[in-house]
């Protein structure tokens, strides 16, 4: 069944288990399906949409996701609303970052086509029925993103879900902006980059402002590009920063793709070298001359001084015109 149109969101929890791998979530949604539609009766899965702690995304009930599908997920407050459920219980375990980043996107996408500021107010009225605790014809004015909860007798989406709504709202706000700081640092948040950074005072430490999303290096590596360095990530490495004339230097060698790998330590400071160990060796600058000196195999070698314009720009670094931070 259509609606005319999608006027506001709700969010829901499956209140479900939270110890799934991200290759279970589609027999999670199955079995959310199965229960739904030979339990309950009705004619499809209720939500429009499910996301994971992962941050899947999952179509729920057929008909389009950019289409006005009526679900049966709100009682007395189907018509013209879009709801969204957060795979497991969240009564008292908080959404994970990439969970409430990917429905905070996915709701200020989905509100986008109906022309609804995901930060504004709605009025809709109740179709009552046994599921609403407002009786028919009862009109209330609501946020455009709403919980379950603020008009069925239910604790749905659970405390610790409904405590992020307000960030949910302004991650949907944020969605047809154009690329911030703040935006991109949002993006990192729960991954080993950003928890590196933050150990290095964040945006008031060392490597300064994100300048970059996290993008895919060589292999298994990942990167994050700030104001005076970057931090690159492997699953044998960690995160490790790099700053200054050595992560010139190294970017000159070819980054990750020289003979030295990745970082495996921050820099070590010395009374007269400032030293960083790589997997193939280590590059080491004079304090005094500021000259860098890169030893593999044993044997020492002094680098030559920057060339003009700077080192290279790695190929990865290049990306989509909305990713590129003013």
């Amino acid at each position: 069944m259509y609606d005319n149109a999608i006027r506001a969101a709700i969010i829901h929890h499956s209140a479900t288990g939270n110890t799934y791998a991200p290759h279970e979530s589609a027999a999670i949604v199955r079995s959310i399906y199965a229960y739904h539609t030979r339990s309950m009766g009705w004619a499809d899965i209720a939500y429009n949409a499910l996301v994971d702690k992962h941050g899947q995304v999952f179509e729920g009930r057929f008909g389009g996701l950019d289409k006005p599908v009526e679900g049966s997920h709100t009682g007395g407050f189907n018509k013209d609303t879009w709801a969204v459920c957060l795979i497991g219980d969240y009564g008292r375990e908080v959404p994970t970052s990439a969970q409430l980043r990917s429905i905070g996107r996915l709701l200020g996408w989905r509100l986008a086509l109906g022309g609804v500021a995901p930060k504004g107010t709605v009025a809709l009225t109740s179709a009552g029925g046994p599921y609403t605790r407002f009786r028919q014809g009862m009109t209330r004015t609501l946020p455009s993103i709403f919980a379950h909860r603020d008009v069925g007798d239910t604790a749905c989406p659970g405390n610790a879900a409904y405590a992020f709504l307000d960030r949910i709202r302004e991650i949907a706000a944020r969605f047809n902006q154009p690329l911030t700081a703040e935006d991109v640092a949002e993006s990192l948040r729960g991954g080993a980059i950003y928890a590196r950074w933050q150990t290095l005072g964040g945006a008031s430490g060392v490597l300064g402002q994100v300048r970059s999303p996290e993008a895919p290096g060589s292999g298994q590596a990942r990167y994050v590009i700030f104001t005076h360095g970057a931090i690159y990530w492997s699953p044998t490495t960690a995160a490790q920063p790099l700053t200054g004339a050595i992560y010139d230097a190294w970017a000159t060698l070819g980054y990750e793709r020289s003979t030295l790998g990745l970082p495996t330590s921050g820099q070590i400071q010395e009374p007269q070298w400032i030293v960083q160990n790589f997997q193939h060796g280590t590059l080491s600058m004079d304090r005094e001359t500021g000259a860098v000196t890169m030893v593999t195999d044993g044997q020492p070698r002094v680098l030559p001084a920057l060339p003009p314009g700077g080192p290279p720009v790695q190929l990865e670094r290049f990306s989509p015109a909305r990713n590129r931070i003013p």
